[in-house]
């Protein structure tokens, strides 16, 4: 399994303070290919704004935004 030990979160380094369900281009980068949400080790965000934005996916895809699986 590869570790990625130097990330360091973007949404800090940007000083991203909400994470918008509607800004879908953002989240697509933190999906798998089968539309998982990416872990915190693989992303390298912190737990804050990790908590964030599975928020933000989640609400998108209620609002029928994001899919639930892949199609």
């Amino acid at each position: 399994m590869p570790t990625y030990k130097n990330r360091q979160c973007q949404f800090c380094i940007d000083q991203v303070s909400y994470v918008d369900y509607k800004n879908i281009r953002l989240l697509k980068k933190y999906l798998s290919q089968y539309n998982k949400i990416v872990p915190r080790y693989y992303s390298g965000n912190c737990l804050k704004h990790q908590k964030k934005l599975s928020t933000s996916i989640k609400n998108a895809r209620i609002m029928a935004l994001l899919p639930f699986t892949r199609q």
